[in-house]
């Protein structure tokens, strides 16, 4: 596909797609029958809020992905956890595009490790 994306640390203007974001995790959860947990558009506009977090969207403004970055015992181990792709643009690239992004800020963020 050759869709072009902006991919960028998602932000207060990102949470407005809060919703599509939960309901896609959950969508895709329930068609692989794997454990992913729910999580609320609370919480993914917190992830926002505090700068832990990566959305993609299409030049046209059509959202495309997103990830965020999980921690926990004190910051002392971190993850990146929830990435999702939007169906419209599966095996386009842009999970790596997200994953790099991501990558790059969780090494950015203070942590105790």
């Amino acid at each position: 596909m050759s869709e072009q994306f902006i991919v960028e640390v998602a932000s207060e203007q990102h949470h407005h797609f809060a919703e599509i974001i939960c309901a896609e995790m959950e969508s895709s959860a329930k068609a692989r029958g794997t454990g992913i947990a729910k999580r609320s558009p609370d919480y993914i506009k917190k992830k926002m809020l505090e700068g832990k977090a990566v959305i993609a969207f299409t030049r046209q403004g059509e959202w495309g992905g997103f990830c965020y970055i999980e921690s926990w015992s004190h910051d002392k181990y971190v993850a990146n956890s929830g990435l999702i792709v939007s169906p419209n643009f599966r095996k386009s690239g842009l999970a790596k595009q997200i994953k790099q992004r991501i990558f790059n800020l969780t090494r950015m963020q203070k942590f105790s490790v």
